[in-house]
């Protein structure tokens, strides 16, 4: 497998260093998604709804609810002032609010590409800690569904727990 894969890398090399640079495979092709998907996975993609635009007002709401315990009383108040003025009828909120309602018309998500860039190709950060936080555990020994379905629980209250002492 290791040498199919040194001849593959070489053919690749001596492809690209022998056709001219329009004609070279661009690494960024490799990161673009799929125009044709194939297989299980998206075999019911058609059918699903597209990400819908989230109104300007909610999205406004959940921005200040999302900074208030970021900021002292002063700079809160300054925020809401200007996120008031965004927001308002005729501004530039409902202007960009527009052109996103212009592009969700136009692609099946509006935003994958934009994560896309902003998230992990123009970050220069850890992507792992910034961008898509997991958890791992430590391996577990099923011996049936059982034990799957109390570890899923006990992880639930876990979470539950922490949500618990995060909210007070």
């Amino acid at each position: 497998m290791f040498s199919t894969a040194i001849g593959l890398s070489r053919q690749v090399v001596k492809y690209t260093m022998s056709n001219t640079m329009k004609q070279a495979i661009k690494p960024t092709a490799c990161l673009m998604p799929l125009k044709a998907k194939t297989g299980r996975m998206f075999i019911h993609q058609r059918h699903l709804p597209k990400l819908p635009v989230p109104p300007l007002q909610q999205t406004l709401y959940r921005y200040l609810l999302s900074v208030k315990p970021l900021l002292s009383d002063f700079d809160f108040d300054t925020t809401k002032k200007l996120v008031d003025d965004f927001g308002r009828p005729g501004g530039i909120g409902e202007k960009l609010q527009m052109g996103l309602i212009e592009r969700s018309k136009k692609l099946d998500n509006w935003l994958s590409q934009w994560w896309l860039d902003h998230a992990y190709l123009n970050f220069r950060e850890p992507v792992i800690i910034h961008s898509s936080p997991a958890v791992i555990f430590p391996q577990q020994s099923y011996t049936d569904l059982d034990g799957q379905l109390k570890f899923a629980a006990s992880v639930v209250a876990g979470i539950l727990d922490f949500k618990v002492m995060v909210d007070k």
